[in-house]
């Protein structure tokens, strides 16, 4: 009982700062939305269209813009106004405005104006090929429907249905696709997974840190030796602290875990695998948070410095940028941190459904970072209160 009852004093006082709220519960989302973005990307591009009093013609387009051989996801806004407003503050990477009036425009043998709209001139130029090939589709079978009107003599109606027929059954070109070479990630990776498995390790150690300044704050307001006084066995002591220590790692880690694949739609694999791995860090954390809290005199350092060295531990072990993209000997060197192989561990059961049989390697090195880092904060603790 009272080992339950010290550690959840510690998992209390990380929840009353509202300091640490914003970095275990606001921090964590906005990178994993932040990565995903920049190493994922959005499922597809945004493309906005305006196409009021276009006619059948415009709608035929707007079809054709949307069936091409491009994947994006289609908006239309109400009016061009809000269009332009869209394309300006980044919601979309692309505005198209087809001209009221468009069908009757190409009926009549006018020219009809496609306008387009878009700030990056990549997303401009690769969006803007979609619409051209769908612009240059409908030419060509409008073009036909004029001659054919004018030398035969029939409704532009009829010679459109005849053009569009003869279309279909031309042939045309043929493009095959063949991807060569892997992939930094699989094909089938969600834009989120990477950056929710790397933010989970980083935040994890981190918040570990954070919490190793409560075990200096408690030492130096003499707690500790009040508990030693009171009818309360050293061990207990030790436990107590220590599992205050991995609680306070776990909340962090299944706040991540949970809210990933609610709202993100993140899948972390095996459950079991997963678990142990996230487990098992949290207890690296646990130790690394005993031993700065054991070996600390000052929190404000000892927080300033444990920090620190949870920034470069995540940044040698991949939690900030994709380990897959480090180059040599970087990514040999990321193996010395812990966090490589919980990262390691998690993507080999998330994005090519291993099992605890293929994390053998990743859970035994684990176990042997926490079984260090724990013996040897827990040596110095007991050395603490007894002395």
């Amino acid at each position: 009982m009272n080992v339950l009852t010290i550690a959840t004093v510690n998992v209390r006082r990380l929840l009353r700062d509202r300091t640490n709220l914003f970095f275990v519960f606001v921090l964590p989302i906005v990178l994993i939305v932040v990565l995903g973005t920049m190493y994922g990307g959005r499922v597809a591009p945004r493309m906005g269209i305006v196409a009021v009093d276009s006619g059948a013609l415009g709608t035929e387009l707007v079809d054709a813009i949307r069936d091409g051989g491009v994947k994006l996801e289609l908006k239309e806004p109400a009016t061009v106004e809000e269009l332009r407003a869209r394309v300006e503050d980044g919601t979309l990477e692309i505005g198209v405005i087809v001209p009221p009036g468009y069908d009757a425009t190409l009926r009549g043998g006018g020219v009809a104006d496609v306008v387009i709209l878009g700030q990056q001139r990549s997303a401009v130029s690769a969006l803007g090929e979609a619409v051209d090939a769908a612009i240059a589709g409908q030419a060509a079978v409008v073009q036909a429907a004029r001659l054919a009107a004018s030398r035969e003599g029939i409704s532009f109606d009829a010679a459109l249905a005849t053009a569009r027929s003869v279309q279909g059954e031309m042939a045309g070109v043929t493009v095959a696709v063949e991807r060569i070479g892997e992939g930094i990630f699989p094909a089938a990776t969600g834009a989120f997974a990477p950056g929710a498995q790397s933010q989970l390790v980083l935040f994890m150690f981190l918040t570990s840190m954070t919490a190793a300044t409560q075990l200096i704050l408690t030492r130096q307001l003499g707690v500790s030796r009040r508990m030693v006084a009171a009818p309360v066995r050293v061990g207990t002591i030790l436990v107590g602290e220590t599992l205050g220590r991995f609680g306070v790692a776990m909340v962090q880690g299944l706040f991540i875990v949970l809210l990933s694949a609610v709202a993100f739609g993140v899948s972390w694999g095996d459950p079991l695998a997963a678990g142990i791995i996230v487990v098992l860090f949290a207890l690296v954390g646990t130790g690394a948070a005993m031993v700065v809290g054991v070996f600390g005199n000052n929190p404000d350092q000892a927080g300033a410095l444990g920090i620190m060295a949870g920034m470069l531990l995540g940044a040698l072990g991949g939690a900030m940028v994709p380990l897959e993209i480090f180059p040599e000997p970087a990514r040999t060197i990321a193996y010395l941190t812990p966090h490589a192989w919980a990262i390691q561990g998690l993507r080999e059961v998330a994005l090519r459904d291993g099992t605890i049989v293929d994390v053998l390697p990743e859970l035994a090195v684990l176990v042997l970072f926490a079984l260090g880092l724990m013996a040897l904060g827990t040596w110095r603790f007991r050395r603490i209160l007894t002395r």
